[in-house]
């Protein structure tokens, strides 16, 4: 069965996993260059605690643009942990998409 694309919201909120969350400007602009790699876009928003990431995507269905939000925040998170794996920072997180 195919299911024409539609355009998704995904949310995701990355936590710190007993450490610090990933620089906010570094991690926007690495979250960023994945979306646009994926023709997808994205807005973040920082607590103290939380970064919120809203992922909007064209995809055939809600799953496929739960995977691709996943790859965005995966890749700009990757992209904070070799940086930060160079200065000696935790780079442990998590992330939960809903």
């Amino acid at each position: 069965m195919y299911e024409l694309p539609g355009r998704h919201d995904v949310i995701i909120r990355v936590g710190s996993d007993g450490g610090q969350l990933p620089d906010a400007v570094t991690f926007a602009a690495a979250a960023d260059q994945a979306a646009s790699r994926r023709s997808a876009s994205i807005v973040t928003v920082n607590t103290a605690d939380t970064i919120v990431v809203v992922v909007t995507v064209d995809a055939p269905g809600w799953y496929a643009a739960r995977a691709v939000a996943r790859a965005i925040v995966s890749d700009a998170l990757d992209s904070q942990a070799s940086s930060s794996s160079r200065s000696g920072g935790d780079a442990r997180r998590r992330a939960a998409a809903h």
